[in-house]
């Protein structure tokens, strides 16, 4: 094991301690740190981060807490998480490996719902591609794969549409496929990915480590008149999402006539 060199801590709204638990965390969760590994003692890690022993303490526990690390008083303090475990389902291999991937159903795809309800508006924040006209049903759930949730989603669908979905449908079937499956036309259809951590909300429903990285996808389809029938954001554990892109024809189209190098 050989720690990089101490990165530049700040006071800010972020706790020391939460900052060092994301630094440690990653390291387990790359395998710089893997399992069965002995890491530094408290003293070393107080030593190596320049931080005080308290917070360092805390920083520990919080990763004992969420079964990185084992810790036991009089012993070193070694690491429990193993990406390669074949009791944990799925272990270390993404979902999807591309943007569509996402979207495709697979037979092993379970949906547990965790609540529906009716309204009048999207949400505030939203990606501000077409026209918003409710009203929508809002329904949160938790995508899964042979029991094992992968992603957390609010998604909106116009209610005109929603009333279209065979009874009962959304409990088995990705509400993205019946969208495709019943609306009218869809003329619009944009994704916006990004990185961020995972929060409290989140982790506990996926039982994945606060702050972790995370893909958040934000989706939106509109009908022949731009108006908004689907507006979905869905978080997704960062070890189960993967991004693959071909890349050939950007450079196929740069490369000057004849060039060989």
């Amino acid at each position: 094991m050989n720690p990089q060199p101490a990165p530049q801590f700040t006071l800010g709204a972020t706790a020391l301690y939460a900052q060092l638990a994301s630094l440690l965390r990653s390291q387990i969760l790359s395998g710089e740190w893997p399992f069965g590994e002995e890491i530094p003692s408290l003293q070393e890690l107080v030593d190596l981060y320049g931080l005080g022993r308290v917070t360092v303490r805390q920083s520990v526990q919080i990763l004992v807490d969420e079964g990185l690390l084992s810790s036991q008083r009089g012993r070193r303090t070694f690491v429990t998480y193993a990406p390669n475990d074949p009791q944990e389902p799925l272990a270390g291999k993404p979902l999807f490996t591309s943007v569509a991937s996402s979207l495709h159903q697979s037979p092993h795809y379970g949906v547990a719902l965790l609540s529906q309800s009716r309204v009048d508006k999207l949400p505030p924040a939203r990606w501000q591609v077409g026209r918003e006209e409710g009203p929508y049903i809002c329904t949160r759930k938790l995508d899964q794969i042979d029991g094992v949730p992968y992603g957390l989603s609010v998604v909106h669908v116009a209610e005109d549409l929603h009333e279209r979905f065979p009874k009962g449908a959304e409990q088995t079937e990705k509400l993205v496929q019946l969208v495709r499956q019943h609306a009218n036309s869809v003329k619009i259809a944009q994704e916006r990915l990004t990185v961020m951590p995972m929060d409290f909300e989140a982790a506990a429903a996926l039982g994945y480590p606060m702050a972790s990285p995370a893909a958040r996808a934000e989706r939106v389809l509109c009908d022949a008149s731009e108006r908004v029938i689907y507006f979905a954001v869905t978080i997704y554990r960062g070890d189960r999402f993967g991004l693959d892109r071909d890349l050939s024809e950007f450079f196929r189209d740069e490369m000057p006539a004849g060039c060989n190098t």
